[in-house]
């Protein structure tokens, strides 16, 4: 069925939904070709858990994992090793001696690292050298991060019904160079992220009326998967309750509690006796893989919430925008600031405006409220109890990464009415997009080749092409899609915007509107007992 509350989906719009996967897909290619090999947030400590499961060990109790002797050697140099002189995975970790080192991973189920023991032994990795490997299971992460933009695109035109708004919204991923960093290495969270992405969608769709028991056994299968991966996915399910029971159908409150309680059902069924297990044997759903330590505040000092909101403040923005490396090398605080400070000014402001749908505003940000409050609780323990900040990382929003931009499209809506600003507001992301992903890249270029100077010397490429598991031609035949793909996609996203809005329909011509401005149509959905 196609109306003015879901707009048909044009051929333009197909092909830059299109566009911006492919050049997504293409940009986290070259960040993982581009990236030394274990120098991703923590990659080391992923592969290590993988490869621990590949030589067919059993999953050990939460603090008895150790490192793989040989593996952890190769994280340690600060300068990347020759490829050349990289041994296979096979004679790096064959004789399984490990270090006194504890691996954190083992406080997890071992659901993605069985996974990604998989793919070591489909890219046979006692034989093939090692970062051969390690690249092989970046490109598996490669492959779940890229359905972000599609996602973030559905859920944005499903909240809003823009499609021009929607297709915007998904390029705003590009904003985020940690996000691409994280999709294109080795890591735990990257299906807790692309799930988080899902259970956005699917709860827009529930928000806006779709009755469908599919989507509520989708959503509940969402959290599922998430669960089954870490604690992080618990992030999912306060938002998933909520988008149900505030959902704008007819069916009343019992069938919204009905349906509450099989999307709940569906991960407890699924995962909920992995985590029983595990707090009946330890006491904790999550125990603590590191031994527990306590230090003293001096006498005269004690908790400050001022020192402490600040250190969350920094912490929180840095590693959500891009704190790149191994966090060692952060994007400019300039920048970094600018952007938080403009998205939650937008959403404060949209907070108290009647153009915007706070309704579905307020129920969208309760996934990253969510992380937020457990970050902050978290932290201020560990504040309390250390003396210190520790766990103010960026990733706990990545679930809700898509949750986040629906939210910024719903205000800018809601905000910005005129036309014409909203077709240069549009443009100026189109080009400033792409400069951010630039930008972060050459961050992570010229940490890693140069010394930490933003340059492209010989002596940077020269290492680059030695040390990059497939050489400088896979670099720059990465490089040079991305840059073909992207400037094609944003040419007819730029035309699109600027093209003038179809001519109404005709009274009694076929219901099939073409595509509304960025903003032209209605921001309330109404009921519908049907959803198409």
């Amino acid at each position: 069925m196609n109306d003015a509350a879901h707009p048909r989906i044009t051929r333009t719009e197909v092909i830059g939904v299109v566009g911006l996967t492919a050049a997504f897909a293409l940009l986290l290619v070259t960040w993982a070709v581009v990236s030394p090999p274990l120098h991703g947030p923590d990659e080391l400590a992923y592969v290590d858990a993988s490869m621990h499961l590949a030589l067919g060990e059993a999953w050990p109790a939460a603090g008895s994992m150790h490192y793989l002797q040989g593996l952890l050697a190769q994280g340690v140099p600060s300068l990347p090793q020759i490829a050349a002189d990289r041994v296979s995975f096979g004679t790096l970790v064959g004789d399984q001696a490990v270090n006194t080192l504890v691996n954190p991973m083992s406080q997890h189920p071992p659901t993605y690292f069985l996974f990604q023991s998989l793919v070591a032994r489909a890219l046979d990795f006692t034989t093939r050298r090692w970062d051969v490997v390690v690249l092989g299971m970046r490109l598996v992460d490669v492959a779940l991060t890229s359905v972000l933009p599609a996602l973030v695109w559905a859920s944005v035109r499903r909240a809003t019904r823009a499609p021009r708004l929607a297709l915007l919204s998904a390029g705003a991923l590009l904003l985020v160079p940690q996000l691409a960093q994280f999709g294109s290495s080795v890591n735990a969270w990257v299906p807790v992220v692309t799930a988080g992405a899902l259970a956005t969608w699917l709860g827009m769709r529930i928000a806006t009326g779709d009755r469908s028991w599919w989507t509520v056994l989708a959503l509940g299968g969402s959290l599922a998967v998430a669960t089954a991966v870490m604690s992080g996915g618990a992030l999912l399910v306060p938002f998933a309750i909520v988008v149900v029971l505030a959902s704008r159908s007819d069916l009343g409150r019992g069938g919204r509690v009905l349906r509450a309680l099989v999307v709940l059902a569906v991960p407890v069924v699924a995962t909920g006796w992995w985590w029983l297990a595990r707090l009946r044997r330890t006491g904790s759903l999550q125990p603590d893989a590191l031994p527990t330590t306590t230090t003293r505040w001096p006498a005269a000092e004690g908790p400050d919430p001022t020192a402490f909101a600040g250190t969350v403040w920094n912490g929180l923005s840095d590693s959500f925008w891009g704190r790149l490396g191994r966090y060692e090398w952060p994007l400019s605080p300039v920048l970094v600031d600018s952007l938080t400070v403009i998205a939650l000014a937008v959403l404060v402001w949209a907070a108290s405006r009647r153009s915007v749908d706070r309704r579905l505003l307020l129920v969208t940000a309760v996934f990253p409220v969510t992380a937020v409050v457990v970050v902050l609780v978290r932290d201020w323990a560990t504040y309390v109890g250390h003396t210190g900040v520790t766990v103010n990382q960026g990733r706990f929003l990545f679930p809700a990464v898509a949750a986040l931009v629906v939210m910024q499209a719903i205000a800018w809506r809601g905000l910005v009415l005129e036309e014409r600003t909203r077709r240069r507001l549009g443009r100026a992301l189109v080009v400033v997009g792409p400069l951010v992903a630039a930008v972060g890249l050459a961050l992570v270029y010229g940490g890693s080749y140069e010394m930490l100077q933003f340059r492209i010397g010989a002596n940077g490429i020269g290492f680059l092409s030695t040390t990059t598991p497939y050489g400088l031609r896979a670099v720059a035949a990465a490089l040079a899609a991305l840059v073909v793909v992207g400037a094609v996609t944003g040419v007819v996203i730029w035309r699109w915007l600027g093209a003038p809005p179809a001519p109404p329909v005709p009274s009694g011509a076929p219901t099939r509107p073409a595509t509304a401005p960025l903003d032209s149509l209605p921001t309330v959905t109404t009921n519908r007992r049907n959803d198409p």
